[in-house]
């Protein structure tokens, strides 16, 4: 689905995606170390990030000590291309106040966005471990998460995490970014 949108994206904008995010999205939010990029490759400095998920798939018996790295590893089967970003916690931080605040939304947008309409609607699915039902602890809006008062992202890839939250109220913004 992301890759075709990313498609509809370049079609509608007329330019790469890379470029549209930049020009669009990242310029106007202020986010000077936020670089889109067309391939999977990070330039020297990187946090680096290890992980144990291909165990099974590399026969490595359950027990045995096992991490490879993962910090190179290539998401774009995940996303479209040229959406590939790589930030600093700076900009984590400027991109939940701008994203929270709905700075470059309509103010309908913005509403829709943060609606908890889901609260109530979902229930747990057997063998989804990720289909939970939508409470006040965590439901997911449009692109974002509402939990409780806060509205974040916490994207997990490979070894590496993190949280960019925002909370409206205080308009206070935090994010962490981990590896294990």
């Amino acid at each position: 689905d992301y890759v075709i949108l990313g498609q509809v994206l370049e079609k509608i904008t007329g330019q790469p995606l890379d470029v549209a995010l930049q020009e669009q999205v990242l310029g106007p939010m202020g986010l000077p170390n936020t670089i889109a990029w067309l391939t999977p490759e990070i330039s020297e400095p990187v946090l680096h990030a290890f992980s144990s998920e291909r165990r099974q798939a590399l026969g490595i018996p359950a027990g045995s000590r096992f991490y490879e790295e993962s910090t190179f590893w290539n998401p774009s089967w995940t996303i479209t291309r040229g959406a590939i970003q790589t930030t600093t916690i700076y900009d984590m931080e400027a991109t939940a106040a701008g994203i929270g605040s709905g700075i470059l939304l309509t103010p309908d947008s913005y509403r829709k966005m943060t609606a908890p309409d889901l609260r109530g609607t979902t229930s747990a699915q057997p063998g989804c471990p990720t289909c939970a039902p939508q409470t006040e602890g965590y439901t997911y809006g449009v692109g974002i998460v509402i939990s409780g008062s806060w509205l974040l992202q916490n994207p997990l890839f490979s070894g590496q995490s993190g949280v960019a939250a925002y909370l409206p109220a205080k308009k206070i913004a935090i994010a962490i970014a981990v590896t294990y």
